[in-house]
Formats: structure tokens, sequence, C-alpha cells
């Protein structure tokens, strides 16, 4: 778990208990999207969560290549099918959060019947584990074709599969399974229904501060697509002092124009490349621009402020670490200096605090507000900051398994920046390099 903020000797935070999240949904309505968003927080906060994907155990089971009679819920020749499937799931689950030490688990499924999902909430509760049913309901026709373009042709089912036959193909099983339907209506159960996506938000019986947390991010969510820019502050006239807040030298100006220009330039290539081959424009989508209020943060970031359809915004809680008594001391001499304060840091680099210094953990914590905006933002976001920040917002959307120990070595160096692109199926990453064409 990247970035985790919290830790307890059990694992299990906040006296939570086990909490099984249960998707319900029909297809396209952004249960996978919100499911591993909803992951990713709540690793970051130190809960440790996964979530299970219906799709890869009726895939493990039956493979890809699968008739659209399986979600059709009337037909009981493939009741015995779905069922295996759906057990072979939720046992991983209960194990999991009885004995695999994971505190909180989403049932990323479609879970339609009223009855089937009654069954299922009983099961969870013979080993004590609280159910929390999500319900994912989309009015809007127009959101749920886009997803379809954008994420579910792209899914493994498809991977052999021309673009227009896969779309048809997955609405024929929506159009299958949409006649069983039942939305959720027992008061008894713990429950948030979720309108197209982040357009209003309807909760029953939420217990305890695990699940209100859960029902705070959810009110941030959304599924649209955005992409995430990092790029370090450029260098300062002053460049090892933190005090000193210096501006920007002359290679520092350089640098400014060229990010400029090389985001510029992925911008209009990524319009390209996603209007060739989904048909959607991003041509008008905006380019938000946060910063630090370093005075060499801010410097780099007034270079994208020329164009209409950008904004800049400086932000406090984007400032570096502060070193405190390390402040302008090469390594060596800090290990010559604080020997014992040089080998707690070498011990957990993550959580280690020099006198009058911040540790990498207080910056992440500093930085939590900052993450759910990011949550909630539908533009382009580009952060230009200082090394330190750009650390703490990249393990965020790290891949699970990045040890906190790591953070404070990752390299966002003044030759590249790099791209975060947020999707159902995971967060893409590249590193692009900054550098005019012409050198």
């Amino acid at each position: 778990m990247a970035a985790q903020l919290y830790k307890t000797h059990t694992g299990q935070l906040f006296h939570a208990g086990s909490i099984a999240i249960i998707n319900v949904g029909l297809p396209a309505r952004g249960k996978t999207h919100g499911s591993r968003s909803l992951i990713r927080y709540m690793n970051w906060l130190g809960v440790k969560s996964k979530s299970f994907h219906m799709g890869q155990y009726r895939r493990r089971l039956y493979g890809t290549d699968i008739s659209a009679d399986y979600f059709d819920l009337g037909n009981e020749t493939m009741a015995a099918a779905r069922i295996r499937s759906e057990d072979s799931c939720i046992q991983d689950i209960i194990e999991y959060l009885t004995s695999g030490g994971g505190q909180l688990a989403i049932f990323d499924a479609s879970n339609l019947r009223a009855e089937r999902r009654r069954e299922i909430y009983e099961r969870f509760e013979q080993h004590q584990i609280r159910a929390l049913f999500i319900e994912y309901i989309c009015e809007n026709e127009a959101i749920v074709d886009e997803n379809i373009r954008k994420v579910k042709i792209t899914s493994p089912d498809y991977i052999t599969m021309d673009a227009d036959a896969a779309a048809a193909d997955f609405k024929e099983r929506i159009a299958r399974m949409a006649p069983y339907y039942e939305t959720i209506e027992d008061r008894d159960m713990s429950f948030i229904k979720l309108y197209n996506v982040g357009e209003h938000i309807v909760v029953n019986n939420i217990r305890g501060y695990l699940q209100s947390r859960v029902v705070f991010y959810m009110m941030n969510l959304h599924i649209s697509d955005r992409t995430i820019y990092l790029a370090r502050s450029g260098e300062s006239s002053n460049e090892g002092s933190y005090k000193a807040d210096a501006p920007l030298s002359e290679t520092g100006h350089k640098y400014a124009q060229n990010l400029r220009d090389a985001i510029y330039r992925r911008i209009a290539e990524r319009n390209q490349q996603v209007l060739a081959k989904t048909g959607v424009d991003l041509s008008t989508r905006k380019l938000k621009v946060w910063t630090s209020t370093h005075v060499k943060s801010y410097q780099t970031a007034e270079y994208f402020s020329q164009r209409d359809n950008v904004t800049v915004r400086r932000r406090m809680l984007l400032k570096g670490l502060n070193p405190g008594v390390c402040e302008n001391l090469p390594l060596d001499q800090v290990r010559a200096k604080f020997p014992d304060e040089y080998q707690a840091y070498l011990r957990d680099p993550y959580h280690h605090r020099y006198s009058l210094a911040e540790s990498y953990h207080d910056v992440s914590v500093r930085l939590e507000p900052v993450i759910l905006e990011l949550e909630r933002e539908r533009d382009d976001i580009l952060i230009i900051a200082p090394e330190s920040a750009l650390r703490c917002i990249y393990a965020y959307f790290a891949p699970q398994g990045l040890p906190d120990s790591l953070i404070p070595t990752l390299a966002f160096p003044r030759s590249i920046f790099v791209e975060l692109t947020p999707t159902a199926y995971g967060c893409k990453e590249r590193r692009i390099g900054i550098s005019s064409p012409n050198e």
C-alpha cells in the first residue's frame, strides 16, 4: 500500500471491523471504476482493501468467448454457472476479510436480484462481516454509451474484437440483464445509491466511521476521463535553500518554456489519438494548473497562463517538505552532524522527521485535501511542485505494493513530466520528455 497514512498493530483502523461492499447495478454504470477509485483511497488511508471483480472469476472458469445467454438471468440452464462464479468470488472475499488481513473488500458484480442480494448479505453476516451495498443508477444514456465506448470495449473480453462489434455485444448483455433488475428497497440494509455517477446520492442506515468515510468519498466520485500531469518546479537561483524561496534562474525559465511546449504537444497528440480511436473530441477540455506557493513553482506555472482555456491556481498545500535543521546540508554533513537521526531516517525514511522538519508522512497528510480534489476534478490537471510533494501525490496513484520506504527515493528529473490517466482497470502512466524538439 503506497503512502499509507495510518497504521495499527492489528492492521485494522477506526474500530470498524470488516466491511464487504456489494455493488449493485447494470453494466457500464461505473461500478468497476468506482470500486478501483475507492480501493485506492482506502488503501492510502491505511485500510487494507481489495476489489474482487466478478468478470475475472467468470473468465477464469469459462474463458472470454461466452454466450450472451450467460448474462440472461431468466436462462435457468446458465444459473449453475453463474452461481459457481459468484460463490467462488464470495468465498475469496470471506477468506480475505477473516484470515487474509483485509478490512474492506468490494464484491464488484451486478447483483440485480433482491433475493440473491439478501442471500449474499446473510452469508457475510454469518462471518461477522458488515455488508454495505452501493447501487450505481444511471438514467443518462449518453453516459452509458460513452462508458461502453471508452471502457468496456477495452476489457479483456473484447481484446480481439472490432470496436463496433464489441459495443454491440456488450449492449446485448445489458439487454439480457435489464428485465431482472430490482433496485434496493430494503431499509434494514446499509446502502448508498449513486445517481448518474455523482449527480446526487442517497444514503440509508450508514453505521460507523468507516462506512461514513466511504460515503464521503463516494460524494467526490465521477468516471469522466481526465489526465493528471506531474512536473517539477524549474530550477531557482538558490536551489539548495528552502527558506530563501528564490526565483527562477535563467535555466529555470528555459525549462518552464520547454515544459509548457511539451505539455501542449502531448495534449494535442492525445486528443488526436482519442478522436481516431473512439470518435470523442477532447479539444474543448480545459487544462488547470495547480502550483505550490514557492516562487519558482508559480513562476514556472505563469508560462501557462497566456492561453484562455488554462487557469493557474496557487496552493499552499503543494509546498515541498520542510527540511528543518537539515536546511542546505548535503547528505555527508547530515550524516556527520546528526548520526543518530540519520540512522533513524535509514530505518524509516517515510515516517522519520528531523528536528524542526517534516516527514514524508506529514506531507502526505497535508496533501489529503488535494488528493480528494483531484478525485473530484473533471478537467485535465497539471501539478507543478517540488519533488517531495510530487512523490507523495504519485504514490497515491501508484500500483499496490509500492513500499513506503521507496517514496522518498522516487525521482522526477526536469528532463521529463509524468502523465497519469486513472481508468476503470488501473492507472496508466507515461514519462514524456520535456526537451524542445530542436534540442
